[in-house]
């Protein structure tokens, strides 16, 4: 045995007094003067074991310490995320006050105190979405997770809460660009605008219902995870299946609405009636969005194979 671990006599001779009284104690009606021995091997075990309850002890203290501090910063950040989100939902709300005044005094169009009154409720969300993250944060010490296998925290859902309220902020702004349309549409049929303006708006209204029901399919399956269904794979196998798909539809989406657009502004430019550098930003912005579509065909027919 390692000189390290051997106890002096000294040590030996407490220890053997200790455990003599506490024979005494447990045998009051036995008066018994007996010694009790302690061999050196025994000592030395017990040394060892008493050295390795306190190296445990140590390294427990030390998780804790670093956890504590992790939690710490993790809180901070997700409380000043909530206080940036409320300190912008109060600047909303006033505007919203003095717009519904001037509304009532018709010194602006219904659809401008429609959009602000709109942009207020996402406001709310987005307070209450932090909030949410904020309270998630000082149950488990860690960043928000919104993946659809992330646990269960503390017996609530915290992403299924989260989608929830991803959900209400689409619609939020599917009624915003439905606004935007019907004024566009005025315009358009007074020749006040161009009718590419009021595609463009239409294809985001179209990209905007099929993210509600790429997240509805989300719900779906974490449900399915939760519940056990289905294992934490494939759930992520399923869940980048539906994001491939619904970034593939609105890829294409763009594609065929800048391939559109540049076939209109090549026949002005032949016209002479606008500038070359115009149809140079649409060829650039037709590129990215093949580039897109490309990225998300091969996604999915990745994702497919393994399935």
């Amino acid at each position: 045995m390692s000189k390290n671990y051997e106890p002096d006599k000294g040590f030996l001779e407490k220890l053997e007094w200790q455990l003599s009284s506490e024979f005494r104690r447990k045998n009051r009606l036995t008066a018994s003067t007996a010694k009790i021995t302690v061999s050196r091997r025994m000592a030395a075990v017990a040394c060892m074991a008493g050295a390795v309850m306190m190296g445990v002890t140590v390294l427990k203290a030390a998780d804790y310490i670093r956890d504590s501090w992790r939690k710490k910063i993790e809180i901070a950040r997700a409380e000043t995320d909530l206080k940036l989100n409320e300190v912008y939902q109060k600047s909303i709300q006033e505007m919203e006050v003095k717009a519904e005044k001037r509304f009532s005094s018709g010194l602006i169009r219904e659809d401008e105190y429609q959009m602000l009154l709109l942009a207020s409720q996402r406001s709310e969300l987005d307070v209450e979405k932090s909030r949410l993250n904020l309270e998630e944060v000082k149950a488990s010490g860690q960043p928000a997770r919104n993946e659809l296998f992330a646990p269960v925290v503390g017996g609530r859902d915290f992403v299924t809460e989260r989608l929830a309220i991803e959900i209400e902020g689409i619609e939020l702004d599917l009624e915003q660009l439905l606004v935007r349309w019907d004024r566009l549409k005025n315009l358009t049929e007074e020749n006040l605008v161009s009718e590419n303006e009021l595609n463009a708006v239409q294809a985001e209204i179209a990209a905007r219902d099929v993210l509600i029901d790429n997240i509805q399919k989300k719900l779906e399956l974490r449900k399915r995870f939760v519940e056990g269904e289905i294992s934490a794979q494939e759930t992520e196998i399923q869940d980048r299946m539906t994001a491939a798909e619904n970034n593939l539809f609105i890829a294409k989406s763009r594609v065929d609405l800048l391939n559109k657009q540049l076939e209109r502004l090549k026949n002005l430019e032949n016209q002479g009636m606008i500038d070359p550098t115009e149809v140079k930003q649409v060829e650039f912005a037709l590129d990215a969005a093949q580039a897109e579509l490309e990225l998300a065909s091969l996604e999915k027919e990745v994702l497919e194979k393994v399935k």
